[in-house]
């Protein structure tokens, strides 16, 4: 009898997480729109990343990433901008380079800035900012995200 009673419980609780991993929303693409609202040269780099991938890019330095020929960047499967003030950069949702990203796994984009100036090394690094592509973690009717690049942040502007 006790025996039956921890089956039906180890299967109950087998199931509970089996249906709480299949509710789980999907990442998916997106319509990007990136503005540079200041005059600086600024290029920008967006790459799908899998949340594995996360902590070896938080840690990398991006004044190493930013040095020409950098062998992270240049292997990085990325879309790369030199972005032109008031001029929006616009990523469709459409767009190849989004089924590849998601078909590796990516969850989340990482969006990097070459911005002017000196900054501190380190995950709070202003010129890297991960964005998740759950559909529920964006307050957004057109399936848009837009983000600001200024000299000093890259910000998001979607709530």
């Amino acid at each position: 009898m006790k025996l039956i009673a921890q089956l039906v419980l180890v299967a109950g609780v087998t199931q509970l997480l089996v249906s709480c991993q299949s509710t789980r929303p999907q990442p998916g693409a997106w319509d990007l729109v990136i503005t540079k609202t200041v005059p600086a040269s600024i290029e920008v780099d967006l790459i799908g990343i899998s949340e594995i991938e996360r902590p070896a890019w938080e840690g990398y330095d991006l004044d190493q990433y930013w040095t020409a020929g950098d062998s992270r960047r240049a292997k990085a499967d990325k879309l790369s901008k030199n972005l032109e003030t008031g001029q929006p950069w616009i990523v469709s949702r459409a767009d190849p380079q989004w089924q590849k990203w998601l078909n590796h796994g990516a969850s989340q984009l990482l969006i990097m800035a070459n911005l002017p100036g000196r900054f501190a090394a380190g995950p709070t690094d202003p010129r890297r900012t991960f964005l998740p592509l759950e559909p529920n973690r964006w307050k957004t009717k057109s399936g848009r995200l837009e983000i600001e690049v200024q000299d000093t942040i890259v910000r998001p502007l979607t709530p």
